[in-house]
């Protein structure tokens, strides 16, 4: 029988199979502890998703103290941007800003619960105009599968009191709930709540860089005129154009130093203060 020992390799993390992985790590006043991945539960296609998602970069993952699960490339760029500004510096830390390229947060969540490393989660709230915010069951799936990971039991509590409070319509209870478990929330999406927080004027100035047509750079002068004429609708379409990644990339450059919105620093402490 051949044995691999490897104190920190992801390029054998990414292709060890799923169900194979044992994470050791030390706690204070207990030693050095598992954890399996052997029984996590996961679906078929949950699996095939974390499979495919630990690729030598991301399979960093395993070996961070902390991560925050955020939807995509501009949370990803300026997520550590804002923790520098909070005076929290992740790579000191070991804490990684990890992008599901999505929404679907949930098999992530239960791989790191079970695996019991410290994490959060950064969703927009993403309003519909003629039904309930999108984060409303995406909110309450993941605080479920959260709660049944950690507990191994199924939270009909939990669930009940999340669905009763999402059939009142009380937003700002259901996020507080949400925050109890590490999912943090915006109003409407991640552009917009910046624009609304303080960052209008840094925003309008990386769209005022491109290259545009005479009719949308006379729509972006006119924000730039009056900052509460904004058409959110437009503006991220425009955003868009430029690809969100990149338009963050640009961004960053404008709001270094700048503390985030609420939600954010919390998401990011939420983080900091467990590992």
């Amino acid at each position: 029988m051949s044995v691999l020992l490897t104190s920190h390799s992801p390029h054998i993390a990414s292709v060890a199979p799923l169900r194979s992985i044992l994470l050791l790590k030390e706690k204070t006043d207990e030693g050095t502890t598992g954890c399996s991945t052997a029984s996590i539960r996961l679906t078929d296609d949950e699996v095939d998703d974390l499979t495919r998602y630990l690729d030598v970069t991301r399979a960093e993952m395993l070996f961070a103290r902390g991560i925050i699960l955020v939807e995509g490339d501009a949370e990803k760029f300026l997520v550590p941007l804002f923790a520098e500004a909070l005076g929290c510096s992740l790579d000191m830390l070991g804490i990684t800003v990890c992008s599901v390229a999505g929404t679907n947060f949930t098999p992530y969540a239960k791989f790191l619960t079970s695996l019991d490393i410290p994490f959060s989660i950064i969703t927009d709230w993403d309003p519909m105009p003629k039904s309930k915010p999108l984060a409303v069951s995406r909110g309450i799936k993941l605080a479920v599968a959260i709660e049944r990971a950690r507990t191994k039991k199924i939270p009909r509590a939990l669930a009940k009191e999340l669905e009763d409070i999402a059939e009142n319509k009380d937003e700002d209870d259901l996020a507080g709930r949400f925050e109890d478990l590490g999912i943090y929330t915006n109003i409407r999406t991640l552009e917009t709540d910046l624009y609304e927080d303080g960052f209008a004027a840094d925003i309008l100035d990386t769209l005022n860089e491109g290259k545009w047509s005479k009719a949308r750079q006379a729509q972006i002068d006119a924000w730039i005129a009056d900052h509460d004429s904004i058409d959110h609708n437009q503006m991220l379409k425009l955003i868009d154009v430029v690809g969100k990644g990149r338009f963050a990339q640009r961004l960053a450059s404008k709001i270094e130093g700048r503390k985030p919105p609420r939600y954010i620093e919390d998401a990011i402490r939420y983080v900091v203060n467990r590992v």
